[in-house]
């Protein structure tokens, strides 16, 4: 029976007369209506001019464009510890990162619940990964078993930092520390992070990646940035960066420039620096959004965050959260997680799975080398994890009481679900 069959079956035999607590996948009215929710990047007409100062330059590219130090000089200061570098990416910040610190080792410890586009440029700098299942109460790596795994000549550990989750694991920064094993931080997700998170200090880190793309906090398209206190890694990103011009701008043709060309977009610069004056506004109403929206939820049966929504450093690039199947009456596994969000969906929430397999499977040249039977934790919450966008200003409390409201008549509808039509479970 394919799934359009088991919905059909589903939509005559479920039984809901009130119109208002009717669910729309079946012929009831949406909770949320069409157009309340402002898709991120929420498009300004100030972005617009963000972009024609860029166009009125005349340059439109290049590292030492005034947009671009401008920009890398605001993030600075914004973070208040870091010298910062613009590059193409967040991808391209992680494997400048990685060229740089591979002289150290072969290996890189790191999460098997991760990005592909943060675990790639180890096996494109010539390393070898060593995956680590995570804690199931952060979605992050496991801290003690990754630190057992570290050992000198190492080359990194990259700690990914998911969905605006702050990943502090000291014991791992410590033994990577002690054995002289570089510590890479994907931020891409959690622009907070490079801030003064740990009891008013900053991550013990050697280098943290951070995207610009139009998904994430800056919402500025393809942009990237190293951020780092070792003055070598800064010349490292420009030697390696570019091929035929310096920082200054002379035109030179490198001979030991590895010919990477991650320069940043100049017109994705000028948006980022446009946001960038509002980042600390846009955090605090993200983070009050997730934290109500989780309040009028979180009683919910079999309704869990992947991290806690009250803590306010968290990033909140969206509000991740996971299913305990058993509880709502349904068998373990992606099925229930996979047919609830059918449910919000057409009451208009915006809510999707983003990751269904372990990072190494999205990897042609090492999906063959791990198991996924290695990594329960990883698995546990790839087939139970979804996560709410969208809840990022100009969205805001009103518009999470409308997510609340369908949260909770799809709730409601769930036992009549789980008992008439046995056969979602199976198949949906």
């Amino acid at each position: 029976m394919t799934k359009d069959v088991s919905l059909a079956t589903a939509a005559s035999t479920l039984c809901v007369h009130q119109k208002d607590t009717s669910l729309a996948l079946f012929g009831g009215d949406p909770t949320v209506p069409a157009g309340r929710v402002v898709l991120w990047p929420a498009a300004k007409r100030k972005h617009l001019k963000a972009l024609a100062n860029v166009v009125e330059s005349g340059k439109y590219h290049r590292v030492n464009h005034p947009m671009v130090i401008e920009l890398e000089k605001r993030l600075a200061d914004w973070s208040g510890n870091w010298s910062v570098r613009a590059v193409g990416s967040g991808t391209a910040a992680i494997h400048v990162a990685l060229d740089y610190y591979q002289n150290r080792g072969r290996r890189v410890v790191t999460s098997a619940l991760n990005w592909p586009g943060a675990v790639g440029p180890i096996a494109i700098s010539g390393l070898e990964p060593v995956f680590v299942d995570v804690e199931p109460d952060l979605a992050g790596v496991d801290e003690k078993m990754a630190a057992s795994l570290i050992k000198p000549g190492d080359a990194a550990t990259l700690i990914t930092h998911l969905f605006g989750n702050n990943l502090l694991v000291p014991s791992l920064r410590f033994a990577a520390r002690a054995r002289g094993v570089a510590i890479i931080d994907d931020v891409c997700q959690s622009i907070g992070a490079a801030k003064d998170i740990v009891n008013g200090a900053y991550l013990e880190s050697d280098a943290l990646s951070l995207s610009g793309n139009g998904a994430k906090h800056l919402g500025a398209g393809e942009l990237g940035f190293v951020l780092t206190r070792d003055p070598a890694l800064i010349h490292h990103v420009d030697n390696v960066s570019l091929t035929s011009s310096s920082r200054c701008g002379a035109r030179i043709f490198s001979p030991n420039s590895k010919g990477y060309n991650y320069r940043p977009n100049v017109f994705s610069a000028a948006i980022a620096n446009h946001r960038l004056k509002q980042l600390d506004r846009q955090l605090k109403k993200r983070r009050r959004n997730a934290r109500f929206l989780w309040q009028e939820i979180g009683h919910l049966s079999g309704l869990l965050p992947l991290f806690d929504p009250a803590d306010h450093q968290q990033s909140m690039l969206n509000l991740p959260l996971r299913l305990e199947p058993e509880k709502l009456g349904f068998l373990p596994g992606p099925t229930a997680r996979d047919f609830i969000i059918k449910l919000l969906q057409a009451e208009g929430v915006p809510v999707a799975v983003w990751l269904t397999k372990p990072v190494f499977e999205y990897l042609p040249d090492i999906c063959g080398q791990w198991s996924r039977t290695d990594f329960p934790n990883a698995m546990k919450i790839l087939n139970t994890m979804f996560y709410v966008s969208e809840i990022a200003p100009p969205n805001d409390v009103e518009v999470m009481k409308l997510y609340a409201a369908a949260f909770q008549k799809v709730w409601a509808a769930l036992p009549n679900l789980a008992s008439k039509i046995p056969e979602i479970v199976s198949v949906a």
